[in-house]
């Protein structure tokens, strides 16, 4: 980048000056310093430019302190015998910018300005500098067949109109242009023009198209999220379509989502058990049973001395325990193995402790199954979703079978926000009143994400219960705004699947309710258990059946004693028993003991089976309340789980929803707005608009997303976003880690701390308020040569202003002429040397110095769609002696129009030629103006910078 600064005094250079001002001023130029030679090199009086283009007094130093390459020093010198160059002064400001910029290659060139008609001007020779003279004629491009002659005048008015954009080419100061015309593109040295006494002759064109303002609008809507999403190929046989129902799209595919990865969260209760009917083999239980009531009945005669033995022992030891220390002593009697403290039964309150343990016990295995270790299996496959729904690109993993049409073309929503809706487009619910009726201590609480139902079902209920508090119309307002914002995300996916997550924590609670009173009825059915002691019973019945044996004894003996009577009449009461004889003692003895056997057995089978009910009963309760504690831990644990997973999904969507809505940032960027003068410039330099009808508008919006847009683009733009933000935050040392995105899946969400969680909350964070990354999107697209060619054919028309007013010209017709080859046939004006420097062919051009800058998208100093050239024709080495005419040279040119030669009776204006006073006179009062105040004449702009 060459620095330029120009020297210039007088009123000619002063007029110069404010018009390169003006054009800087509207953008049209690219900074510069002006100084005016006259003023001490001490004070502050170097003229330059802020970034807004407006002018500045600075003293040198400052002027330099941005400074960094070379320098090209350039002098205007207006030929102006009243205001003669001090080369003196000149030289003492060229020695200061040369002790400040030592390192610098200080370029020198002095531009002379000739006008006609010519004066004897002492031109004073200055060493080192090349010399240029400006040819004093105007044409629209080197190809024009018609030239006007620069007249000079009193106030130096039309040379300066016509200089002013004539050095802003010769010195590379349009915009866009990468270094001044005046240097060899090989060297980068100023172009030959021989010693301090010779010069060449110099002519300049220019042509800009400014379609910045189209620039702005099709940028504006290629990156605007609210238009239609692209449809970018997918893969070499099938590219993305959108949908023409997006509703049932996301519908479709949030039904999808839940029943694979959220459905699993919740799972179906343990049933409960119910006493089952066994079926076993009757004769198989009489027997089992007949053998356990003759255990129990009769016994092994060693089992009665036992049992006699163990009666006696027990008894002992109770009678001891009782008399030596007594039953609620410390010290427990021990005789043969037997307690004189007594065993006791089960009682209710160790039954309900029991089950309290199990309780606990199952809270306990409730904390320790946690939530599923990362979930990272279902955020990858949300984030797989919600970004396949605006690229159309998927995991292999994932059935797209029925997003596809029949030409195998992935379907898409037609709004990146159908999909996941950015933050920004949150309900901001806050009303002053619901402090005081519902206690909100800061606004955040009443802000809603677009994708959380779970807080808009919240805020639903509390703006309805502030409407019911109030008739404030603001709150009502509120309340009709805040269900139109719902009914409008409640069709997103997003919000489909924060009301799956919410639908399975509805039916996990319920869950747990259900296992809740199931755990209440079991413990209230196990308080209504009686406690009962069987060994007692047991012993009980022992007694009972032992006592029938008992009477069967007494019964046998009796009917012994009665037979014997019958054949003893002797015995007591034997003549009584003489009917008594042996049959009837048989039958007497078989009823007894049939009797006995079936009183007892009967006896004994009640019992039984009224304990062996009761065991079972016990049991099932047991193994109820056991199933009970199950289905409380794991519904539970499935609560704590869905209520994180709803926090991870709330942290997914705003990192998504970021991506999809601004894949390279929010901040809005505009190109550098040009304003067009309406007048003030010559033929030589003209500047037009771009015109853009709407179709091609749309149609060249639509070609630039397809090229931005490519395949997988969401899914780029949340790996751009997260490693945006990893490394702003790392570069200014927030304290945030910086974390892959395969490193998140299975973090914890909103309020956890995480980096998932830090990077969700402050994607508006005040250092990611800058990131911006449409420009370079945007260089991308007009830099490449196909699309640049692309583009160039919307643009193939123009307006500019020309004396009679509007024209509109097609891109072609505006450019015509600015190149070398028709150039080259070219000459410049034969006034513009003497009549001896025209003979000796010093007007001639010399081709191989002609320097075409094109300034369009493929340069590197601009990424935008303006276009310029720029072409500068410098004449052969020649003598200044050539430039100064003699007098009779001078009068000839202003006598008689006959005396012109015939390519000067060309640029004649036969019907209004006028004398050279009436020409100061209407070139001073005629001045141009602007026609609108919003665009600025060059003559009209400030001049007192």
């Amino acid at each position: 980048m060459t620095n330029v600064i120009i020297f210039g005094h007088g009123a000619t250079a002063d007029d110069i000056r404010s018009r390169l001002s003006d054009l800087r001023a509207v953008g049209l130029l690219q900074n510069f310093l002006w100084i005016d030679y006259a003023h001490p090199t001490s004070g502050a009086v170097v003229r330059s430019f802020t970034e807004e283009g407006t002018a500045r007094l600075s003293t040198l130093d400052e002027a330099l302190r941005s400074f960094s390459g070379d320098v090209l020093l350039a002098t205007i010198d207006p030929m102006d015998a009243e205001q003669p160059q001090d080369v003196d002064k000149l030289t003492e400001w060229v020695s200061a910018v040369d002790q400040r910029l030592i390192q610098a290659s200080n370029l020198r060139v002095r531009l002379l300005l000739s006008a006609l008609p010519r004066e004897s001007v002492d031109i004073a020779p200055l060493q080192g500098w090349s010399n240029l003279v400006l040819s004093p004629e105007e044409g629209g491009t080197p190809a024009s067949s018609r030239i006007r002659p620069i007249k000079r005048t009193a106030d130096g008015f039309e040379l300066a109109q016509f200089a002013a954009p004539a050095v802003a080419s010769i010195f590379g100061l349009w915009r866009g242009m990468p270094e001044p015309a005046v240097l060899e593109p090989e060297t980068h040295r100023v172009i030959e023009t021989g010693d301090r006494q010779r010069f060449r002759l110099v002519r300049a064109f220019h042509r800009t198209i400014d379609a910045n303002d189209i620039e702005d609008k099709v940028k504006k809507a290629v990156f605007d999220p609210a238009q239609r999403l692209p449809q970018p190929q997918v893969n070499n046989i099938s590219r993305a379509v959108h949908y023409a129902n997006p509703e049932q799209l996301t519908e479709q595919c949030a039904q999808m989502f839940i029943n694979q990865e959220i459905a699993p969260l919740v799972s179906a209760p343990t049933a409960y058990e119910e006493l089952q009917s066994h079926k076993v083999s009757g004769w198989a239980a009489l027997k089992d049973n007949l053998r356990l009531y003759w255990s129990t009945v009769v016994g092994k005669p060693q089992d009665w001395v036992e049992g006699q033995r163990g009666a006696m022992n027990k008894n002992a030891a109770t009678f001891l325990q009782k008399m030596l220390y007594g039953e609620d002593s410390s010290v427990e009697v021990v005789l043969a193995g037997h307690s004189g403290k007594g065993s006791g039964a089960t009682s209710v309150e160790e039954l309900r402790q029991a089950s309290e343990h199990t309780m606990r016990v199952a809270r306990e295995q409730h904390f320790s199954l946690g939530q599923e270790p990362q979930l990272s299996r279902t955020w990858e496959a949300y984030h797989d979703y919600a970004l396949g729904l605006v690229d159309g690109s998927w995991r292999e993993s994932i059935d797209t079978k029925g997003l596809r049409n029949n030409q195998g073309n992935m379907y898409i929503v037609q709004y990146g926000g159908q999909s996941v809706q950015d933050v920004s487009a949150s309900f901001q619910g806050f009303h002053p009143l619901m402090t005081s009726t519902l206690g909100y201590t800061h606004e955040s609480q009443a802000t809603v994400a677009p994708f959380d139902p779970v807080g808009a079902e919240r805020f639903a209920a509390d703006i309805e219960y502030t409407s019911q508090q109030t008739r404030n119309e603001a709150v009502s307002r509120k309340k009709h705004e805040f269900a139109s914002w719902r009914a409008k995300n409640s069709t997103t996916f997003a919000w489909k699947v924060g009301q799956g997550l919410w639908e399975k924590l509805g039916h996990a609670q319920q869950k747990y309710r259900d296992a809740h009173a199931k755990a209440r009825e079991l413990q209230e059915l196990a308080n209504n258990f009686q406690a009962r002691d069987f060994n007692a019973e047991n012993k009980a019945l022992t007694r009972k059946l032992r006592t029938m044996w008992i009477v069967l004894f007494v019964a046998l003996a009796l009917m012994t004693y009665m037979v014997a009577g019958r054949y003893n009449p002797d015995l007591p009461l034997g003549e009584y028993l003489q009917w008594f004889d042996w049959p009837w003692y048989v039958v007497g003895i078989i009823l007894a003991v049939v009797l006995f056997l079936v009183c007892s057995w009967a006896v004994f089978t009640k019992a039984q089976r009224e304990i062996f009910d009761y065991v079972q009963r016990r049991k099932l309760l047991n193994r109820n309340q056991e199933i009970a504690a199950q289905n409380l831990a794991t519904s539970s644990a499935e609560i704590s789980r869905i209520s994180n997973a709803y926090n991870q999904f709330l942290s997914w969507s705003a990192l998504l929803g970021r991506a999809i809505y601004a894949p390279f940032g929010r901040k809005e960027t505009s190109s550098d707005r040009l304003r067009t003068p309406q007048a003030g410039l010559p033929e030589n330099a003209r500047i037009a608009q771009a015109v853009l009808n709407r179709d091609d508008a749309v149609r060249m919006t639509d070609e630039i997303r397809s090229y931005i847009f490519q395949t997988e683009w969401a899914h780029r733009s949340l790996k751009s976003l997260l490693d945006d933000m990893n490394n702003t935050f790392e570069r200014n040392r927030t304290g945030h880690s910086a974390v892959a995105l395969n490193e998140m899946w299975g973090m914890a969400g909103l309020g956890s701390s995480t980096a998932l969680d830090n990077l969700s909350r402050n994607l508006d964070h005040a250092y990611m308020q800058d990131r911006d990354l449409k420009q370079q999107e945007w260089q991308k697209v007009i830099t490449d040569p196909r699309m640049t060619r692309s583009l160039q054919r919307y643009l193939s028309r123009v307006t500019f202003r020309e004396e009679g007013g509007s024209r509109v010209q097609s891109t072609s017709e505006f450019l015509a002429g600015m190149n070398q080859e028709k150039g080259a046939l070219q000459a410049f004006s034969p006034n513009a040397l003497t009549s001896a420097g025209g003979a000796e062919g010093y007007t001639e051009i010399d081709g191989s110095r002609t320097r075409i800058v094109e300034v369009d998208s493929q340069t590197a100093l601009t990424s935008q769609l303006s276009r310029s050239v720029t072409v500068v024709q410098y004449g052969k080495i020649t003598d200044f002696k050539y430039l100064i005419p003699d007098a009779s040279s001078s009068a000839q040119f202003f006598a008689q129009p006959s005396d012109l030669s015939l390519d000067e009776l060309d640029d004649t204006n036969h019907m209004d030629f006028k004398s050279p006073v009436q020409e100061n006179n209407e070139g001073s009062a005629a001045r141009p103006f602007f026609g609108q105040p919003a665009t600025p004449d060059l003559s009209d702009l400030d001049e007192t910078f």
